[in-house]
């Protein structure tokens, strides 16, 4: 690989530019609590994470968890219920907060392959669901886990 001016220049722009970025990166999205929201959920949140921690790879597997959790709220919501994520990257954790309103308690099924790869990767996962919401026709859900970049469970 042969290092040219322009590609000198790039990296110490790319520096520069992280060198600017806040402490703290907080990024929200709305989506439908239907199949379709999660791609659209998931790749915000992949998006988000590449621009805090310039890690791809680390940004996938952000993403994967993202997507496990939302599927299973998406898999128990109600049929107007909104999915709504707030995830903020901080230099060592990015906590992540997924809610919606379901028709009954999420089925977190420690056996299943979806919620070990979710625990295995993430610290302090918390279901929190609220009383029966009359207006909302079901009870408010929330998720919350915290992630740390750059460490993997392998």
């Amino acid at each position: 690989m042969t290092i040219t001016p322009q590609s000198r220049k790039a990296v110490s722009t790319m520096t520069s530019t992280q060198a600017l970025r806040p402490a703290t990166e907080t990024v929200s999205v709305r989506v439908p609590a239907r199949p379709i929201g999660l791609t659209m959920l998931r790749t915000t949140v992949e998006s988000t994470a590449v621009v805090a921690y310039s890690d791809a790879d680390g940004a996938a597997e952000l993403g994967l968890i993202v997507e496990e959790v939302a599927r299973g709220l998406v898999d128990s919501a109600t049929d107007d219920s909104m999915l709504d994520c707030t995830l903020s990257c901080a230099d060592d954790m990015a906590r992540v907060r997924l809610s919606a309103t379901t028709r009954s308690e999420l089925h977190r099924d420690r056996y299943a392959v979806g919620w070990q790869i979710v625990d295995a990767l993430t610290k302090d996962t918390r279901v929190t669901r609220s009383h029966f919401d009359h207006a909302r026709h079901g009870y408010p859900t929330e998720v919350d886990f915290d992630w740390q970049p750059r460490v993997s469970a392998a």
